[in-house]
């Protein structure tokens, strides 16, 4: 049988016994990020100052960032993981909240004076928050993974990318907990950069196991 038939044929067959994606998903997810947080924990420790960070305009806008790029990728991967459908309007919206961190970053680069703007893109931690990212991530790609490959993307890159942008944006906001960097230009490059870099290890594991 030709993959567009069987495509075809797994879309409109209202008689064949559809695992549920949705909670195939979140099942995964929620675990995922349990791991995430004990390693976060285990390894690094939280911010002992996070009750002031808490409410710091910087973090409350962080959060608000990350949450958007986990909402819009969670709403993709519910769709990417259905046979022949389509990521609808997850590329859009992704690429409007990493366009919007982006912009708040550089306005504040340089509504700083010259002499402090390398301070305020590399602040104190740049050498390991990218790279806490993506090992945090692991967890959440690894179990975000097993889930897609018992449904049926038909566009597994793609859904590895979405998938990927899922895991570091909530691998990011875990990381949140311990950062204590309060610029919003080092959010937009080494936050951002961390979890486009997840997204590409997504994309490029997608592609070799979510084929079928």
């Amino acid at each position: 049988m030709k993959t567009n038939d069987l495509i075809a044929l797994l879309a409109t067959d209202t008689l064949q016994v559809q695992k549920p994606v949705r909670p195939q998903l979140l099942r995964q997810l929620v675990l995922g990020a349990v791991v995430c947080g004990v390693l976060l924990w285990a390894v690094l420790g939280l911010n002992p100052q996070m009750d002031q960070m808490a409410v710091h305009p910087a973090f409350v806008t962080k959060m608000l960032w990350l949450t958007a790029l986990m909402g819009f990728s969670l709403y993709g991967l519910f769709r990417l993981a259905r046979p022949g459908v389509g990521a609808g309007h997850t590329l859009v919206g992704l690429g409007l909240a990493l366009l919007g961190m982006g912009s708040l970053g550089v306005m504040q680069w340089l509504q700083t004076d010259a002499s402090a703007r390398s301070a305020q893109w590399m602040g104190s931690s740049w050498q390991v928050c990218s790279v806490s990212i993506v090992a945090l991530s692991l967890p959440v790609l690894a179990a975000l993974l097993w889930a897609l490959r018992q449904l049926a993307p038909t566009r597994p890159a793609m859904t590895g990318a979405v998938a990927g942008m899922l895991a570091g944006s909530l691998a990011a906001s875990v990381y949140s907990l311990h950062c204590t960097e309060t610029s919003l230009t080092f959010f937009a490059v080494w936050y951002a950069g961390g979890i486009a870099l997840v997204s590409g290890v997504g994309a490029v594991l997608g592609w070799r196991l979510l084929r079928w």
